[in-house]
């Protein structure tokens, strides 16, 4: 992507080359990971979430972990928490990189229990038999078998010793990443990579060049708040290109 001249210029992998007078951004943020045994096979349906609000009401009253100690991790620990049945933070450091206010919270709920000093080793579970129909709402009595996740291996920072804990469900709060490299040194970043919006629009430091959804947005990472400022910034380009005179 070439935003430095107009009008922009757009190269596709497959070598096609577009050019545009305006453009909005809408390329989200990749979760991070951890990268341990596991992760892969149980994520989704099978147990592994990066999303407490997306996905925590199917954990309801039961175990679930969370790795991770920042104000998502708090978060989260703190949304699992209304419907889930225990939550195990697992952090692996002795103190939290959270706001105080969060952490206070989080320590002093009575349905939380941190794990300091520790890693998460790996993802652990067995093939379970489910039901098509109570897994996509099809008809019939035809079964699939899906991994689950049972439990996680966490290891101690300090000794190496590991320990099991038992959970439904783990979700990863290590942050995020914006997928904009793309547009490194031609529009205005935050310290962290997410493009930065001018003067409460979706408008960045490029005109003619707007962001909407996770690429601009480090703070909700909601799908209905990535949806509204889409609906913004459309608007925003929409009304920046017939200033300039190339809308009819």
């Amino acid at each position: 992507v070439d935003v430095s001249k107009r009008p922009f210029l757009v190269r596709t992998e497959g070598g096609e080359q577009l050019r545009t007078q305006s453009m909005i951004v809408a390329t989200g943020a990749e979760a991070r990971w951890l990268g341990v045994p596991g992760e892969d096979r149980f994520r989704g349906k099978g147990g592994v979430s990066t999303c407490a609000t997306c996905d925590g009401f199917m954990y309801r009253d039961k175990p679930v972990v969370v790795v991770g100690g920042g104000d998502t991790a708090m978060e989260d620990a703190l949304v699992l928490a209304r419907t889930s049945s225990k939550v195990t933070l697992i952090h692996r450091r002795d103190t939290f990189r959270a706001s105080r206010a969060l952490a206070i919270r989080v320590m002093d709920h009575d349905k939380i229990t941190v794990k300091w000093n520790m890693t998460l080793v790996s993802f652990e579970g067995s093939d379970q038999q489910t039901s098509t129909q109570a897994y996509a709402g099809a008809s019939g009595d035809d079964s699939v078998s899906l991994p689950q996740l049972s439990h996680v291996i966490a290891a101690s920072t300090v000794s190496g010793a590991r320990e099991r804990i038992d959970c439904a469900g783990a979700f990863v709060a290590i942050g995020h990443d914006p997928n904009t490299k793309l547009f490194e040194s031609q529009v205005l970043m935050g310290p962290n990579g997410y493009l930065v919006t001018l003067n409460h629009t979706t408008a960045t430091s490029v005109q003619g060049v707007f962001a909407a959804g996770d690429a601009a947005d480090h703070l909700y990472r909601q799908a209905i708040t990535s949806a509204g400022s889409g609906a913004m910034a459309s608007l925003d380009a929409e009304r920046w290109l017939s200033a300039q005179g190339f809308a009819s």
